[in-house]
């Protein structure tokens, strides 16, 4: 690669973010204060990358300014994904450091930081790194009241009252505090749940309050990560979707109060790639104060040492996780191979007039979403499979199916999935409720595995249900496998819900649609919408997926 490489720079803005829901202001966000004082306090210049992560992570809820006696930010919870060594540690002490110098929120206290990390040390980094520089200004110094550096009790406490404090990352974290921010590190680490709910909960009773989780990109293992960036994701893509049809968030009743800022590698680009590398890594090529801290030949450099010598040289998914910020999966083949997945997406796929539609119902392993699918045949004789709604919860069902124009069976798992307790409650509406079970429900899978081989099935591009084929995990049983919606890194029940569509499409004693007109017309959308009362445009999810 030529010289010319030293002048592209790390991108500003993440690749991944949530939707600001309105123009982010001095007026809007508080995060042009905190750079202002990071500059005018300390003398210390911010990177693009990371005013960023300040201006929209300090957003206020629409109808809150910063003008106000007691400003409301907008987000709970924010995560910040970034490969390594891009000043990740400089911008949480900026952060921290506005909240301590700069907050007071109603009738409350000081506010108190929490930082924490797998390991002691390294939450105790970010809090010397704020120290120092609390030091290195003559205002701000006069302003320490103590700084306590009792090994296991490290913090420091200002006149004000305001403290910082640094803790391990474990089961009794903050436990007894009331926190105003949480900043948790190298949230990759946490392959347990309880660390992360022992310290969040610390939060919930103090106003405008918000848990920072910033890493790298996460393993398998890193199951807390994982799963929150998975969820902010889908978030993301859902506000975003409502933004692009209605011009306004208004109306949507998703979550608000969740963020992800991520900087990262596009999916399978490759590791020499400049400006693939500059998307993960925004201090590249960048000056701050007075010093480039990492170049892109730094990191061209450590691409070359990816395989040399073969097994002695660095693994290829190593470098994606630390230098990429990518999601790499490495125990585990994909569960569908991906060039039969692109090969079966058809964007114009549709059904063909009076073909017989089989729906299928399957519910999150957490019970906080239920998904339905159907199944039809096209003119080509090949098999449509379609994610055609999902909401919050289950008690909606019963109403979705009873209102379709275009009826049909509906394939729900027999026993031993979250969706299974519903067949008795359904079937007593008098929906005709059939069971996948026993060895149907590997048969199930099987035939899946067979129309993407063959080609004889067609799906539009839906990003849940992309995802969940990309990254949803198996469990064998037998020699076969069933879905493993506890063990998959992402909500998997779309997948399900298609996989016993079609699986009742091929296996069942259908008979022709009974809806004359065609499923699949000008008014495409309708065919499962409710005759009676139109299903809410915000409930049936025409576009979520895009």
């Amino acid at each position: 690669m030529s010289a010319g490489h030293e002048s592209v720079l790390g991108c500003a803005t993440p690749r991944i973010f949530t939707p600001p829901l309105r123009e982010l202001t001095p007026e809007t966000s508080f995060g042009f204060e905190a750079c202002d004082l990071w500059r005018d306090a300390f003398g210390y210049e911010l990177m693009p990358h990371q005013r960023e992560v300040l201006v929209r992570s300090l957003e206020l809820e629409p109808g809150s300014f910063t003008s106000d006696e007691f400003p409301k930010l907008r987000f709970k919870t924010v995560l910040i994904l970034i490969a390594r060594q891009n000043g990740k540690t400089y911008v949480m002490s900026a952060r921290a450091l506005w909240r301590m110098l700069m907050w007071q929120g109603p009738g409350e206290g000081a506010p108190l930081i929490l930082g924490l990390a797998h390991k002691l040390d390294a939450a105790e980094e970010i809090l010397s790194t704020a120290i120092k520089t609390l030091r290195s200004c003559d205002e701000t110094r006069q302003l320490i009241a103590h700084v306590h550096n009792t090994n296991g009790n490290k913090y420091v406490e200002m006149h004000n009252g305001a403290r910082w404090k640094a803790q391990a990352a474990n089961d009794d974290a903050g436990r007894s505090l009331s926190v105003t921010d949480l900043l948790f590190d190298e949230l990759r680490q946490q392959r347990s749940w309880d660390p992360w709910t022992a310290a969040e909960n610390t939060t919930n009773s103090i106003f405008s309050s918000q848990v920072i989780g910033v890493s790298n990109a996460g393993e398998d293992k890193s199951v807390v990560l994982k799963g929150l960036r998975s969820k902010a994701i889908e978030e993301a893509d859902l506000l975003r979707a409502w933004i692009d049809e209605h011009g306004t968030h208004e109306g949507w009743d998703g979550n608000r109060s969740l963020c992800i800022l991520e900087w990262s590698s596009p999916d399978g680009a490759d590791i020499h790639d400049v400006h693939a590398l500059a998307q993960a890594n925004p201090a590249m090529n960048r000056e701050q104060n007075g010093r480039v801290f990492l170049t892109s030949q730094m990191l061209l450099d450590k691409a070359d040492l990816v395989g040399t010598n073969g097994p002695d040289g660095i693994p290829e998914h190593k470098f994606r996780t630390e230098n990429m910020c990518q999601h790499v999966t490495v125990e585990a083949d994909p569960p569908f191979p991906p060039e039969q997945v692109e090969a079966c997406t058809d964007e114009g796929s549709a059904g063909v007039e009076g073909a017989p539609v089989v729906y299928a119902v399957d519910v999150s392993h957490d019970r906080s979403t239920a998904w339905i699918a159907a199944a039809t045949f096209r003119e080509d004789e090949r098999a449509h499979v379609e994610v055609i709604t999902r909401r919050p919860g289950v008690h909606w069902v019963d109403d979705f199916l009873s209102a379709l124009v275009t009826p049909g069976p509906v394939v729900i798992q027999g026993r031993g999935a979250p969706a299974s307790s519903l067949i008795t409650w359904l079937a007593k509406k008098e929906h005709d409720i059939r069971r996948c079970e026993g060895t149907e429900l590997t048969n199930s899978l099987s035939q899946f595995d067979d129309a993407l081989a063959e080609g004889t099935v067609r799906f539009r591009p839906q990003g849940a249900l992309e995802r969940a084929m990309s990254n949803g995990a198996r469990r064998p049983t037998g020699e076969v496998a069933l879905l493993d919606r506890s063990n998959s890194p992402v909500d998997i029940s779309p997948l399900c819900a298609v996989v016993m569509a079609l699986w009742g499409l091929m296996n069942l004693d259908l008979e022709p649609a009974k809806k004359p007109d065609s499923a699949y017309g000008d008014n495409y959308g309708e065919w499962y919408d409710g005759a009676a009362e139109p299903v809410p445009e915000n409930d049936t999810d025409r576009g979520w997926w895009e």
